[in-house]
């Protein structure tokens, strides 16, 4: 009889031993690669699509909060921050149609650059841990902004009647004046993840990763990385 209330006094305590959640922060550095949609014109020297986001990799960093339910589901929210993708090219300033210049036309230097942040909220499931890796999958939403600029150019003509005896000759004269145009965007976007945490103790693991953001960006935003995770 004693030992049978034994038993069921230690299945009581250590059921929720089990069923405990544990919250844990983390921090973050990834890689950034974008492939983006567009439409090119050939030959471009006017710039017509100089405002196309450019695809290119960089760099960036989080932070992120969640917490373990359970051994096999978590809920995730997280920061990541990426750097500037930036690109320069000297195109030819368009002239207005009418006009016909003798010299070279003029050039300016174009710039594009596009910035991804994103703001995340994860549910994750992780299937039973192979010795201190545990492997896991999450899926969610982002709310993501996107900080575009490009640069553009444009001139105003007038004619210079200029003295040339015993003529006045009138000459053509251009000036040339450029303008950033920058777009801020923010929507939603569909986040997947894959993760293989590596325990280094109870409370520390390393988290290698992969996020995929897609859906609302024309284009797909992937950010390879790895995490450094506390556990509480």
């Amino acid at each position: 009889m004693k030992r049978g209330l034994l038993v069921c006094l230690t299945l009581f305590v250590a059921q929720p031993a089990r069923a405990q959640s544990r919250a844990y922060v983390s921090g973050d550095l990834f890689a950034e690669i974008t492939r983006m949609s567009r439409t090119t014109v050939t030959p471009d020297d006017i710039g017509v699509t100089n405002t196309a986001p450019r695809d290119g990799v960089t760099g960036g960093g989080g932070a992120r909060v969640g917490a373990f339910f359970t051994q096999e589901f978590s809920l995730e929210f997280g920061v990541d921050l990426g750097k500037t993708i930036s690109d320069a090219r000297s195109l030819s300033v368009p002239i207005p149609a009418g006009i016909t210049f003798p010299f070279p036309v003029p050039q300016f230097q174009a710039r594009t650059s596009t910035r991804f942040s994103a703001m995340s909220v994860l549910a994750g499931y992780h299937p039973p841990a192979r010795g201190r890796v545990h492997a896991g999958f999450r899926g969610g939403i982002s709310l993501m902004r996107t900080e575009r600029t490009s640069s553009s150019a444009s001139v105003t003509s007038a004619l210079v009647f200029t003295p040339v005896p015993p003529f006045t000759v009138p000459v053509p004269s251009l000036t040339v004046a450029t303008r950033d145009i920058t777009t801020i965007a923010n929507g939603l976007t569909a986040t997947l993840a894959a993760e293989a945490a590596i325990e280094a103790s109870r409370h520390f693991a390393v988290v290698p990763e992969m996020r995929v953001h897609a859906g609302g960006l024309g284009g797909f935003v992937l950010r390879p990385g790895v995490a450094a995770r506390w556990l509480f």
